[in-house]
């Protein structure tokens, strides 16, 4: 802990005599070549960030974000659970196009990863001559193929695995062990994850050099277990299952704003876009208010998550976009933003979303969106809504969110034509699809 404690504080100095000096980071100099950096959070619920008005979830630092940028009211993840929204939002494609439907199984396997046949956003990034950075967790494949550095990252420091301990162990697998790149860490030293992998943040933006950053922060946080910093618990006064949750996200905007202050402290502010959104909704025992279920569904609970971005040098600050937006567009406005018109790989999912936050179109960045998860699916077109969740009827259920964001009053008997067409509209998205790799009963 003393050991990298004084790495990071010394890089911070040694970035400070560089500022001073009038010599800033080459990553900053050339507005063509924005950094990115993406953070992702954990299972976490809807309303435990106070960007969402949640008065016992202080995020201040993540608030900033959308002080500083865009919050989107409306912004979705393309999977229910932890794998597939990854798979979804690095290669902006719907993952369910390749098989990618359920978590991987946590054994090891040479066949269960994210496609090879898929280019990431890290292969264009990296093909574009940017330093491309993965830290925290994988949850992507276990074999060496499918290791991040195999999929378009220079670096990695972190774990493949879906969870871990938030805590050095003594006796880590290869699944769940620390990585720096493809070397585990012996031993492991360090205090907190959270807070480490916000600090190996840090360090990466103190240690750039000539080339601008596509930095992929993926937190374990708020996932189980339960793991809590004591100061963080004490600070509550109290020591249940919700206090822990609050615990663990005091770290995570702790860590956020650790980075931002990086960020900052090196002058990058302006041409740095930053993104922060979850993976999914919130996990049992997580805080979706006011949306109906959790993780594993296709109700509002289990797929629209916190989702700001900032980007001074381009996009207004304070703007609020009731538009749905998805992490699949994450790829595409990323790729444009650093000068790449078009991926290498199949077709994007996605939509550039900067011309219409900058207002140089009106068109929406989507009419239609698709979720697919086994027997969960949904369908938003518009305002309206089909929806097939567990804990449901069994039967396709029709909401107006723009009156029923929460999904209580089903008026799919009402509107029996506009359900028979949204259901239309999902059969015929997904008649390709092949059966899912592993997982789920492995249905279409």
């Amino acid at each position: 802990m003393k050991t990298q404690t004084t790495a990071y504080l010394a890089a911070i100095l040694i970035s400070a005599a560089i500022l001073t000096s009038g010599e800033a980071s080459a990553a900053s100099k050339d507005p063509a070549k924005p950094n990115v950096v993406i953070l992702f959070s954990d299972d976490a619920g809807y309303n435990e960030f106070s960007l969402h008005g949640a008065k016992r979830f202080p995020t201040p630092h993540i608030d900033s974000i959308a002080d500083n940028g865009v919050r989107f009211t409306n912004g979705y993840v393309s999977g229910t659970v932890c794998s597939p929204s990854r798979a979804g939002l690095l290669t902006g494609r719907y993952q369910n196009r390749f098989g990618h439907e359920f978590n991987i199984p946590p054994v090891y396997s040479d066949t269960n990863g994210l496609p090879l046949e898929e280019t990431t956003i890290a292969d264009v990034m990296k093909q574009a001559d940017y330093q491309t950075i993965a830290l925290g967790k994988w949850h992507l494949g276990y074999a060496p193929k499918f290791h991040p550095m195999e999929r378009g990252f220079t670096d990695f420091y972190g774990f493949l695995q879906g969870a871990r301990s938030y805590f050095p162990l003594e006796k880590p697998t290869r699944l769940n062990q620390l990585l720096r790149d493809r070397d585990p860490v012996r031993p492991e030293r360090f205090e907190y994850m959270t807070d480490e992998l916000a600090h190996a943040a840090a360090e990466y933006i103190a240690q750039s050099e000539d080339r601008p950053l596509f930095m992929y922060v993926a937190f374990n946080a708020i996932h189980t277990p339960n793991h809590v910093l004591q100061s963080d618990l004490d600070s509550l006064g109290e020591d249940t299952r919700q206090a822990k949750h609050r615990a663990m996200t005091i770290a995570l905007d702790r860590a956020v704003g650790t980075v931002l202050q990086a960020i900052d402290q090196h002058g990058i502010q302006d041409n740095t876009i930053v993104i922060f959104l979850n993976d999914n909704g919130g996990a049992t025992g997580h805080d979706n208010t006011p949306l109906r279920g959790k993780k594993g569904t296709a109700w509002e609970g289990g797929i629209r998550v916190p989702f700001v971005m900032q980007w001074p040098a381009k996009l207004p600050q304070g703007k609020v976009v009731d538009e749905p937006v998805i992490a699949l567009d994450i790829f595409p406005t990323v790729m444009n933003a650093a000068g790449v018109s078009q991926s290498p790989g199949l077709p994007l999912d996605g939509t550039d979303l900067v011309p219409f936050l900058t207002g140089a179109t009106q068109t929406p960045p989507h009419q239609t969106l698709f979720w697919k998860s086994g027997a969960n699916w949904a369908v938003r077109d518009g305002n309206w809504k089909l929806v097939v969740a567990n804990g449901g009827s069994g039967k396709p259920e029709l909401y107006d969110l723009q009156q029923d964001a929460e999904e209580q009053t089903n008026i799919a008997a009402q509107h029996p034509g506009q359900a028979k067409k949204m259901e239309a509209m999902y059969l015929e998205w997904k008649k390709d699809f092949p059966t899912p790799t592993w997982g789920g009963g492995r249905k279409k």
